[in-house]
């Protein structure tokens, strides 16, 4: 779209423009480890934004909301969308607000039930670390990292995961990060807003009971 309309591109925004002096887009950079300020001089401008870049704020500016009817003919595209199917049984990793994730750590793809049961009751998508993909014990659709995907959901839950730079700059944009792991020398440990030094099979378990309860309570 950028090429087409002349316009300068800036990707990956994370705060609105500056613009008293010029038009400046600040944007992450070197894979979340810094920043960029970039300014852009063409006419035409295109921002894209990470998501939850930031916060949503409220804003009381009376609208007003006009009916439109565009009187469209099939022959006014080269290609029309007639139908979007989502898969309804999994929370979309990219968009998810909450991710739970897991590596080796787990020991075996024939572990990941604990991990798929407390990501169900927090409605939460499933990932999983580079080796665990590799291994074969989850999709690759579910890697998250510099070489997979990049993730920034408000809750990163990561049990069992040391913390390689890798995995750490795609997961680096997450609002929250809890690190969950028996090693207290794991890097993770570095990133993280909240740690639990434990084994993943005695804490998580203890942390869907507690999920229960508190759902249990709340209804």
């Amino acid at each position: 779209m950028a090429v087409k309309c002349n316009a300068g591109l800036v990707d990956g925004a994370i705060a609105l423009p500056d613009t008293s002096s010029g038009f400046t887009v600040r944007k992450t950079a070197f894979s979340g480890k810094a920043f960029a300020d970039v300014e852009l001089t063409s006419d035409v401008k295109v921002i894209t934004l990470n998501p939850n870049a930031y916060s949503l704020v409220e804003n009381e500016t009376a609208c007003e909301v006009t009916s439109f009817s565009p009187e469209v003919k099939p022959t006014d595209f080269a290609a029309m969308v007639k139908e979007i199917v989502r898969a309804s049984d999994k929370v979309s990793l990219p968009e998810a607000e909450l991710v739970v994730s897991a590596g080796r750590g787990l020991k075996g793809p024939e572990n990941w039930a604990m991990v798929e049961e407390l990501a169900n009751l927090l409605g939460a998508a499933t990932a999983c670390s580079k080796p665990v993909s590799d291994a074969g014990w989850r999709p690759h659709s579910e890697h998250v990292g510099q070489t997979g995907i990049a993730v920034s959901p408000n809750l990163y839950i990561a049990i069992g995961i040391s913390g390689a730079i890798q995995h750490l700059a795609g997961v680096s944009s997450s609002k929250v990060i809890v690190v969950i792991n028996k090693d207290p020398e794991a890097p993770f440990f570095k990133a993280a807003d909240y740690g639990i030094v434990g084994d993943a099979f005695e804490v998580i378990p203890k942390l869907i009971e507690e999920v229960k309860k508190f759902k249990a309570t709340a209804a």
